[in-house]
């Protein structure tokens, strides 16, 4: 993308603007433009909570499992546990 016309006369006033106040500083800077001008590739954003995501996947999972696994042992789950029975005489 190249600079308007208004732009280019801008910085070149700038630029003879720093050459007559202070030339060291002018001919330091130039030496800066010298050579070909390229586009530097910026490395590609993380998602902001990629870095949350899989602990608490891990998390859900753990606790799903648990859910599952811990009542049968515990003797908490759905079994009501063993049932009196009345004997009768005679």
């Amino acid at each position: 993308m190249g600079l308007s016309t208004r732009e280019k006369r801008t910085l070149d006033g700038i630029a003879d603007r720093l050459y007559a106040e202070d030339p060291d500083l002018a001919e330091s800077l130039s030496s800066f433009a010298t050579g070909l001008i390229t586009a530097e590739a910026l490395p590609a954003r993380r998602r902001p909570f990629s870095g949350v995501l899989l602990p608490v996947v891990l998390l859900a999972a753990l606790m799903a499992i648990m859910a599952v696994v811990l009542p049968p042992i515990s003797g908490t789950g759905a079994d009501p546990g063993p049932t009196s029975t009345a004997l009768t005489r005679g």
